[in-house]
C-alpha cells in the first residue's frame, strides 16, 4: 500500500514537468466537452421550454374552422362539440384577414394583418391562451371596443413600443395596449415562409371586438378543442365532422390537428435534426482530442522508456508499472473536466441567448444541465485514460534490456526516413531534417495529422454552413425580386375578371408602375395519383382549396401556384433547368420540390387543384402536367404555370392579385398607403420583406458559427504548440548538438517551423476533404429533416475559407516560435551528457 502514494507523487511530478502539454490536451478535451454539453443543453432547453409553454397556453389538439366566408352564431360550434365524447376544453373564435398601418421609429409600417377574436372573459381564452409579454392585457370594460394586442414577434421585429395606435383596413382606428404570445405564433410561419413576422401582423382581441371590427355581430367561424387523456383524436375528429354535417349541412367544415399547424411543426420538428448535427460536431472534436491525447501519451511513455525498463528489470508487475502513466491520464482528464465546466457554461449561455431571440416563448427554461455535462464529461474522462493504455501496453511488452538501452529518445528506428535518402532534394542536411523528422516517426506524424485535420474539417464545415445559408437567402431574394428590389404583390379579397373595376383600379394606381394581374391558388403535387377528396361541389373557391389541403396524402407536396405571363417584361421565374414556354401547359417547380417528389424536367406529375364546374360552383380535380423547368427560389412551395392555361382550373380571364413595383418617385410604403382602402384590396406585400427577418435571425446563428471557428483555430494552435513543445523535448540532444556546432536558435526554430508548415499543409488538405463531406452530409441529411421546405444551396465562399485556412496553417507553422525561450536557455553540456 505504501507504493500507491509514491505512484501518485510520481504522477504529480510527471504532470508538473510537462504541465504545458498536459494543459493543452486538457483544454482540447474541455473544448470537446464544452461544445458537446453546451450544444446538447440547448436541445434539452428547447424541449423543456416548448413543453412548458405549450402546457401554459393549453394549445389545441383539434381545430375546426368554417370554410370560406361561412359564419355561425356564437355558441353553435361549441354546442356541437360538447356532444362529442373525449372533448375537454372548448373555445370559439372569429378570425378575419385585413391590413394594418402602424408607425414606428423607422417610419410607417403597412402589412397584412390577421385579427383573432377570442373569449377573454374569466381569464380566457381557455384554449390557445394569449399571454401578455409587454404592456398589459385587455380589460373586460374594453370588450367590444377597438382595443387589441400585437403579436410579440411582429412587435419585436419592428421594435414597436408596448402601447400605441394603429389603423385597420377600411380606415378603422384601434389601440394596442401590449404585445402578446400565443402557441400558434410562437414562430410565425405563413405561406411556407419561416419567420414571416415581417409581413404579418397578428392582432389578438376579444371576440366582441372582432365581431364589431368585422361587422359580424354575434358570429364566429373557428373552434378549438383539447381532448381528455386517452381520447383517440381520429375518432373524435370523425365524430365531430359527422355531427357538424348533421346539424349544419349548409356549412363547410375543415378540421386539423395540432400536428398540422406549421408553427408547431417548426417549433418541435427540427429538435432531433439539430441534435444530430451537434452530435457529429462533438464526435469529431472528441476524435481530434483523442488523437492528440494518444500522440501525447505515446510520447510521454516513450520518454519514460528507460524507467519502465528498469522497473521491469526490478521485477515490478506490468499493472504497477502502468499505474504511473495511467494516473497521468487521470490528472489530464480531471483538468479537462474542470476546464470543460467553464467552456460548457460559456457555450451554453451563448446558445441560450440565440434560442431566446429565435423562439418567442412565455417560458424559457435554461438551467445548467448537470446531467448532460456529466454524461459528456465521462467521455472526456475516458479519452485520455484510454489514450494512455495502448502505448503503456506496448511499452511493458518489450524486453527490459531493450528498454534500458541508451539511444535516441525520439525514435528507436528510422521509420520511413531511409526513403528520403534515396530521394533527391535541394539544400543541406538542415533543410532535409524536417522531412526526415516527420518520416522517421510515421505513427506520430499520422496521429498529429488526424488531430489537426479533424478540427480543420469542422472549420471548413462551419464556414461552409454560413456561406450556404447566406447564398440561399441571396439567391432566393434575387429570384423573387428580379430587377425590382421593391417588387410587390397586391392580394384581392376574391377572384375578379381582369377587366373589372377592382383590378383596373389597382392597375391604375398612381404609385404603381409596370403592374399586371396574377392568379394564385393552392394545390398539391404528386408523382402519381393519390389523395382522397370528396366528389362534392362547394359554393366558394376557398372551401375547395381547403378540401385540397385536407385530403392531401403524406407524399403530396402543398404548393402555391401562380398563373402568370411567361413572356412578361415585369417578372418571370428563372429557368435553371428546362425553359419557360407558353405553347403547351406545364408547371415550373422549385428544385427542392422536384427532388422531394422525384421528378425532373420533362417528367409528368399530378396536380390536385380546385376547379370550377358548369354550375358555377367549385370542386376538386386532378390534372397531369409536364415539368417545364426548375426555378431558383429555395422554398419548395412556389410553383408557376403560364396564365394562358388558367382554363385548367376554369378561371381563364380571372385574377386575385396584381404584381408590380412602385412608380418612379414613389416608395413601397406610398403604394401601400394609396391602396390601403382601395375596393377589393386585402393586403399589399413587399416580396423582399420576409427575407429581412431570416437574415436578422441568421446573423445571430452566424455569430455562433464564428465563435466555434475561433475555438477551432485555438484548438489547432493547442495541437501545434503541444507538438512543437514535445518535439523540442524529445529532440533536445539533436538541438544541443546543432547548437554545439554553431547553429543558432533562429535556424532551429525555422527548422521546426518548416516541419509545422508541412504538417499544416497536409492537415489542411485532409481537413478540406473531410469538411467537404461533413458539409454535404449536413445539407443533404440534416437540413431536410430540420427545414423540409427549404432547399439549401451548397456554397463555399472561397476567399473567406482560404483566409481561415491560411491563418490555420500560419498558426501551426509559427507555433514552434513559442519554444524559443526554452531553446535559448538550454544547458548544452547537461543535455548532451549520457548516463548509463
Amino acid at each position: 500500500m505504501a507504493a500507491v502514494p509514491l505512484r501518485f507523487r510520481w504522477a504529480l511530478r510527471d504532470i508538473k514537468a510537462r504541465w504545458l502539454q498536459a494543459a493543452g490536451i486538457a483544454l482540447m478535451i474541455a473544448v470537446g466537452t464544452g461544445l458537446a454539453s453546451g450544444l446538447t443543453s440547448s436541445t434539452q432547453w428547447r424541449e423543456a421550454s416548448n413543453q412548458a409553454s405549450l402546457e401554459l397556453t393549453n394549445m389545441y389538439d383539434l381545430r375546426v374552422r368554417l370554410g370560406g366566408e361561412t359564419q355561425l352564431l356564437r355558441g353553435s360550434l361549441a354546442e356541437v362539440a360538447s356532444k362529442i365524447d373525449g372533448v375537454k376544453d372548448i373555445d370559439e373564435r372569429l378570425i378575419f384577414e385585413t391590413q394594418v398601418e402602424v408607425s414606428s421609429d423607422e417610419g410607417l409600417i403597412v402589412v397584412p394583418s390577421r385579427v383573432i377574436g377570442v373569449d377573454m372573459s374569466n381569464g380566457g381564452p381557455r384554449v390557445n391562451g394569449v399571454i401578455p409579454a409587454a404592456g398589459r392585457a385587455i380589460e373586460e370594460s374594453e370588450f367590444g371596443e377597438p382595443v387589441v394586442l400585437l403579436e410579440r414577434n411582429f412587435g419585436i421585429f419592428y421594435e414597436l413600443p408596448d402601447q400605441g395606435e394603429l389603423r385597420l383596413g377600411g380606415g378603422t382606428k384601434a389601440r394596442y395596449v401590449g404585445h402578446a404570445m400565443s402557441p400558434e405564433y410562437f414562430l410565425v410561419v405563413e405561406g411556407g415562409n419561416l419567420l414571416a413576422q415581417a409581413n404579418l401582423a397578428v392582432l389578438f382581441t376579444s371576440v366582441e371586438t372582432a365581431q364589431a371590427l368585422h361587422g359580424s355581430p354575434g358570429m364566429v367561424n373557428d373552434l378549438l378543442l383539447t381532448l381528455l387523456p386517452g381520447a383517440d383524436i381520429g375518432e373524435v375528429e370523425a365524430s365531430l365532422l359527422s355531427e357538424f354535417l348533421r346539424v349544419h349541412p349548409e356549412a363547410s367544415v375543415i378540421t386539423s390537428t395540432r400536428d398540422d399547424n406549421p408553427a408547431y411543426i417548426a417549433l418541435t420538428g427540427d429538435v432531433e435534426g439539430d441534435q444530430a448535427f451537434y452530435n457529429i460536431i462533438s464526435v469529431i472534436l472528441f476524435a481530434g482530442a483523442a488523437f492528440a491525447a494518444l500522440n501525447f501519451a505515446a510520447r510521454i511513455v516513450e520518454t519514460q522508456r528507460r524507467e519502465i525498463g528498469t522497473s521491469m528489470a526490478l521485477g515490478l508487475s506490468p499493472l504497477r508499472i502502468a499505474l504511473r502513466p495511467i494516473l497521468l491520464g487521470v490528472q489530464i482528464a480531471i483538468l479537462g473536466v474542470v476546464f470543460g465546466l467553464g467552456m460548457g457554461w460559456l457555450i451554453s449561455r451563448m446558445m441560450a441567448e440565440v434560442i431566446e431571440d429565435f423562439f418567442v416563448l412565455p417560458i424559457f427554461s435554461t438551467p445548467f444541465e448537470y446531467g448532460v455535462f456529466i454524461r459528456v464529461a465521462l467521455i472526456g474522462v475516458l479519452v485520455p485514460i484510454l489514450a494512455v493504455l495502448w502505448p503503456v501496453y506496448r511499452a511493458v511488452r518489450v524486453q527490459p534490456v531493450e528498454a534500458i538501452r541508451s539511444g535516441h529518445l525520439a525514435s528507436r528506428g528510422g521509420g520511413l526516413a531511409p526513403l528520403l535518402s534515396r530521394t533527391p532534394m535541394p539544400g543541406g542536411s538542415v533543410i532535409r531534417m524536417p522531412f526526415r523528422n516527420l518520416l522517421r516517426a510515421p505513427r506520430r506524424t499520422i496521429l498529429t495529422l488526424l488531430a489537426l485535420s479533424t478540427v480543420l474539417a469542422i472549420l471548413f464545415a462551419m464556414t461552409g454552413m454560413r456561406d450556404s445559408f447566406m447564398m440561399t437567402l441571396q439567391q432566393g431574394n434575387e429570384e423573387l425580386l428580379g430587377n425590382a428590389d421593391d417588387r410587390l404583390i397586391v392580394q384581392l379579397d376574391n377572384f375578379y375578371m381582369t377587366d373589372s373595376s377592382v383590378v383596373t383600379g389597382v392597375l391604375a394606381a398612381e404609385s404603381l408602375a409596370a403592374a399586371e394581374p396574377v392568379l394564385s391558388i393552392v394545390g398539391t403535387i404528386h408523382s402519381d395519383r393519390g389523395g382522397d377528396y370528396r366528389e362534392v361541389d362547394f359554393a366558394e373557391l376557398s372551401t375547395a382549396q381547403d378540401e385540397v389541403l385536407h385530403s392531401a396524402d403524406e407524399d403530396a407536396l402543398v404548393v402555391q401556384i401562380q398563373f402568370l405571363d411567361f413572356e412578361s417584361d415585369i417578372w418571370t421565374p428563372t429557368a435553371h433547368e428546362g425553359e419557360l414556354t407558353s405553347v403547351v401547359p406545364g408547371i415550373v417547380l422549385a428544385r427542392k420540390a422536384a427532388s422531394d417528389i422525384g421528378v425532373s424536367v420533362g417528367d409528368e406529375l399530378v396536380l390536385t387543384h380546385p376547379k370550377t364546374t358548369e354550375q358555377g360552383t367549385f370542386s376538386v380535380g386532378t390534372t397531369d402536367l409536364r415539368v417545364l423547368a426548375i426555378h431558383g427560389y429555395p422554398l419548395r412551395a412556389f410553383a408557376y404555370i403560364d396564365v394562358r392555361h388558367a382554363d385548367l382550373i376554369g378561371l381563364a380571364g380571372f385574377a386575385n392579385g396584381v404584381t408590380g413595383a412602385p412608380a418612379q418617385g414613389y416608395s413601397l410604403i406610398d403604394t401601400k398607403r394609396e391602396l390601403f382602402e382601395a375596393p377589393g384590396v386585402t393586403t399589399v406585400q413587399g416580396l423582399g420583406d420576409s427575407f429581412k427577418a431570416l437574415q436578422d435571425v441568421f446573423e445571430q446563428f452566424a455569430n455562433v458559427f464564428t465563435v466555434i471557428n475561433l475555438i477551432v483555430l485555438g484548438l489547432a494552435l493547442l495541437i501545434a504548440f503541444n507538438t512543437a513543445n514535445i518535439n523540442t523535448e524529445e529532440r533536445a540532444r539533436d538541438h544541443a548538438t546543432m547548437f554545439a556546432y554553431g547553429v543558432n536558435v533562429a535556424k532551429v526554430i525555422l527548422n521546426l517551423a518548416i516541419e509545422g508548415l508541412i504538417l499544416g499543409a497536409a492537415a489542411t488538405a485532409i481537413g478540406v476533404v473531410l469538411g467537404w463531406g461533413l458539409l454535404l452530409w449536413i445539407i443533404n441529411s440534416v437540413m431536410p429533416n430540420s427545414y423540409p421546405d427549404l432547399g439549401v444551396v451548397f456554397s463555399v465562399n472561397a476567399p473567406i475559407l482560404i483566409l481561415f485556412l491560411v491563418f490555420a496553417v500560419l498558426v501551426i507553422t509559427l507555433a514552434p516560435a513559442l519554444t524559443f525561450r526554452k531553446l535559448q536557455r538550454m544547458n548544452i553540456p547537461d543535455t548532451l551528457r549520457v548516463q548509463e
